[in-house]
């Protein structure tokens, strides 16, 4: 009999998660599909009174008129541009500093952990005014490349590969050095290929959060050609008065590369997270 109530119970807990699962996931997606569907209408459709959730007469019109009448490509490739850029800098600065923190041992290490952790919980803000003192002072206001730096190493990406090259065994650079090889060998040749899937959870992270970055492009590009594609939809709007549809059309496009982008490597990003968590 207890056995048979704790099936029913362990059956109405997986039932209640299951639900809360899918409401949450609705909750998520509702606005995207929302988003796709505004797209897709009249204008005429979006400001009327009476709701309508699907189209009647759906459209390609509003992405016509955003690829010819707007510098949308030009922004994409802006984007695009920046967060390759800050990806490939960010694995160059964050693998060896977690390298060094996880393998190396030398005085004051783990102070310097912190501090380097410390970073994620300064909001960036509180650096827009230094930063664009110093950008000022070296004559790069309104370049791509000044839009850029500000995001490359992340703590986060340092916290990530720090906690997986804690996982390989200590055994394997000891036969390494044993061979003759040095630190910059280990790290090249056994570290990195070891660590592929929390480099790649990395890059990905760095991509997208480039990408998403609006704050900042905002502050240091000042020309609508060099825009990236958060602020040429946020100067979208200016541009063409609240026309909903057609600003949905320009977030449908900016939101489709990134959305790509995780669709591809999402296994990846499962299991350099899981494998975080290991210790060898």
């Amino acid at each position: 009999m207890e056995n048979k109530d704790y099936k029913t119970i362990k059956r109405v807990r997986w039932t209640i998660t299951r639900v809360l699962e899918l409401l949450l996931v609705l909750a998520w997606i509702f606005p995207l599909v929302w988003m796709v569907i505004t797209s897709l209408k009249l204008e005429s459709e979006v400001v009327t009174r009476e709701f309508t959730f699907l189209p009647s007469n759906p459209t390609l019109a509003n992405y016509i008129k955003a690829f010819t009448s707007t510098y949308i490509l030009k922004w994409l490739l802006n984007s695009l541009y920046i967060s390759t850029f800050t990806m490939v800098l960010t694995i160059a600065v964050d693998a060896p500093i977690a390298y060094a923190l996880a393998k190396i041992h030398f005085k004051g290490r783990e102070v310097l952990f912190w501090l380097v952790m410390a970073g994620m919980m300064v909001p960036f803000q509180v650096l827009i005014v230094p930063l664009y003192q110093q950008f000022n002072s070296y004559g790069m206001i309104n370049s791509l490349a000044a839009a850029a730096l500000p995001r490359v190493a992340l703590p986060i990406g340092i916290f990530i590969l720090k906690q997986f090259f804690e996982g390989i065994p200590d055994a394997l650079e000891e036969a390494a050095f044993i061979d003759g090889a040095n630190r910059f060998t280990i790290f090249a040749r056994i570290i990195l290929p070891l660590g592929k899937a929390a480099i790649t959870t990395v890059v990905i992270l760095s991509f997208i959060n480039a990408w998403n970055d609006f704050l900042w492009p905002l502050i240091i590009i000042n020309d609508s050609v060099k825009y990236t594609i958060t602020v040429g939809i946020a100067n979208f709007q200016g541009t063409h008065g609240t026309q909903y549809s057609l600003i949905m059309a320009g977030a449908v496009v900016a939101s489709l590369p990134q959305l790509i982008f995780f669709l591809i490597f999402r296994r990846k990003i499962i299991d350099g997270i899981a494998m975080t968590g290991i210790k060898g």
